[in-house]
């Protein structure tokens, strides 16, 4: 038989393709990202020939993920003449469209500074966006670099309403679609401070005393229009009052810090004339720098007001009394009498 010349390495060579083929079947996979409108049985199936461009399905919306079950697959692939595929413990196959997606971050942002130039805010930061439920990533082609840009914006600043058109220069879908409609809230923010502890009466207030919170001004119930609003204001001042920890606070509820105790021992500096005069004395009443307050002098046990002018220190200053003397009357000319005359 003719089979019988036939070389060894010959017929290995034969077997070869033979063996690879069944050791190569169509397989289903388990998950597959696409970049295109239509799903594939080459998308799906791994060596799937010369079906492997026979469109099936559609594909999810651009970054999303769908699921197909396994007999859809095969049933397609079995209509389209691949009969046999295996599946292994494959139920179904996850398919993602490949896409660029805009995170919700940056579209806050874009918004957030278009309404700050429409309020003539300086800073978008103090804008504060919050987008109405079911509002998703913006999902581009891959492909796709383009900057996203804010198309339209219609904003109540009574309300906070914002309604956005969104795009992405170079996306064709953002193109076909007009844009991307976006709703939501949008508010400036304005910073205030509060205590982060409960401060007294007296205390002096330091930077660790006090947190900046920031809230959107349509939330502003409970706090006063002249609240403190920056560290500044209030950092090195004394409490005049007892402050809350995480209640807002105004000016007037700060006063200098006392440097004079009420019943402290304070000197008393009198000056009067040029001429300086220091005595022991105790305080009647707290006071803080350019304060007047009640003293008394300890040798006389004299009260008198001073004002507060250094740590325990007062002073007391007389002026001289000036009495002005008002000039004299000039005397008058005396006028000869005319003598009295009598008729009789």
């Amino acid at each position: 038989m003719k089979i019988a010349h036939l070389s060894i390495p010959l017929i290995l060579g034969l077997i070869g393709p033979v063996a690879a083929l069944a050791e190569a079947p169509p397989t289903l996979r388990a998950s597959v990202t696409i970049t295109s409108e239509l799903v594939r049985l080459g998308d799906l199936v791994d060596n799937a020939g010369r079906f492997s461009d026979v469109a099936v399905f559609r594909s999810p919306d651009m970054g999303h993920t769908g699921s197909v079950p396994a007999w859809r697959i095969l049933d397609a692939a079995k209509r389209m003449g691949l009969a046999r595929i295996e599946t292994g413990d494959q139920t179904d196959v996850s398919v993602t469209r490949a896409a660029r997606v805009v995170p919700l971050a940056d579209m806050e942002e874009r918004i957030a500074a278009a309404i700050a130039r429409s309020l003539g805010i300086g800073d978008s930061a103090r804008i504060a966006v919050t987008f109405d439920r079911g509002i998703r990533p913006i999902a581009v082609e891959p492909n796709v670099r383009g900057e996203l840009s804010v198309a339209r914006i219609d904003h109540d600043p009574r309300t906070g309403r914002f309604e956005a058109l969104l795009g992405v220069h170079g996306s064709a879908l953002a193109e076909r679609g007009g844009g991307f409609r976006v709703t939501g809230q949008a508010a400036e923010l304005v910073e205030y401070v509060v205590p982060a502890r409960a401060i007294g009466r007296g205390e002096v207030i330091k930077t660790t005393d006090l947190t900046v919170e920031r809230r959107p001004r349509n939330e502003l119930n409970g706090v006063p229009g002249d609240a403190i609003s920056s560290l500044t204001q209030a950092v090195g001042q004394a409490a005049r009052r007892p402050l809350q920890a995480e209640r807002p606070f105004r000016a007037t509820d700060l006063m200098k810090p006392e440097i004079v105790e009420r019943n402290g021992n304070v000197l008393i500096i009198y000056e009067v004339a040029g001429l300086s005069l220091t005595i022991r004395g105790k305080a009647m009443e707290a006071g803080a720098e350019g304060d007047i307050v009640q003293v008394q002098n300890l040798a006389t046990r004299k009260t008198m007001q001073a004002t507060v002018s250094g740590l325990n220190r007062v002073t007391v200053v007389q002026r001289p009394s000036i009495t002005t003397l008002s000039a004299a009357t000039p005397s008058q000319p005396s006028v000869p009498t005319q003598p009295r005359t009598s008729t009789q």
